[in-house]
């Protein structure tokens, strides 16, 4: 085995046999192998250090020292945080908590996040930013257009009541909409993988849904 072909489960077999003394001397053996850990490692910071990368600049410059791109390697776990306002800095993480995070109105600079949780962020109103998340959790959220986010792969927008137009999300692959009691016509998401209508108690006619793979619509009008 050459250390080109290392890869993220080999380094991880590694810490769990080795000391910690030990595996950063196998680190330091030369600096291809430290290198090769840099490109594979993966830092998932628990509240309080997710808090310390958005408060302190050096906290956060010496997280990022130890990656090579934040954006395939970095978890931030920040919820129930009234404290987070500007999340310019949060933008380069792979997957973001900022769940019940109430003073969160500005979204724009997270649409290169892979993993995005916005769940219950009321104040945001604009998420045409977010179009390019992977995998996006808008539940009860006071947004009204998502008019741009029929690029993501999984979508959560269940207890979104003031939305009525999806006629862009035809090309999600999971996508829930239970409660979404706004809504009416579903015709545009025949392309729809999953798709979850559990609630939505003003749409009647799922006749277009035909191509649907798994379609979930518990309520008392269906």
């Amino acid at each position: 085995m050459t250390l080109d072909s290392l890869n993220a489960d080999i380094y991880s077999l590694l810490c769990g046999y080795l000391s910690k003394r030990d595996f950063q001397a196998f680190l330091h053996v030369n600096k291809q192998v430290h290198n090769e850990y840099i490109v594979y490692r993966y830092i998932s910071l628990n509240k309080q250090h997710s808090l310390l990368y958005y408060e302190h600049v050096t906290f956060r410059q010496r997280v990022q020292s130890l990656m090579i791109n934040p954006n395939k390697q970095l978890t931030l776990h920040i919820p129930n945080c009234s404290e987070i306002t500007d999340v310019t800095v949060l933008g380069n993480a792979r997957t973001l908590d900022l769940s019940h995070c109430f003073n969160v109105t500005n979204v724009s600079a997270l649409g290169g996040v892979h993993t995005l949780n916005l769940f219950c962020c009321d104040n945001m109103t604009d998420v045409s930013a977010l179009g390019g998340v992977h995998t996006l959790n808008l539940s009860c959220c006071s947004i009204t257009d998502v008019s741009a986010l029929g690029g993501a792969h999984t979508l959560d927008l269940s207890g979104c009541t003031d939305i009525t137009d999806v006629s862009a999300l035809g090309g999600v692959h999971t996508l829930n909409l239970s409660c979404c009691d706004n809504i009416t016509d579903v015709s545009a998401l025949s392309g729809v993988h999953t798709l979850n209508l559990s609630g939505c108690s003003r749409i009647t006619d799922v006749s277009a849904l035909g191509g649907v793979h798994t379609l979930l619509r518990y309520s008392m009008n269906m």
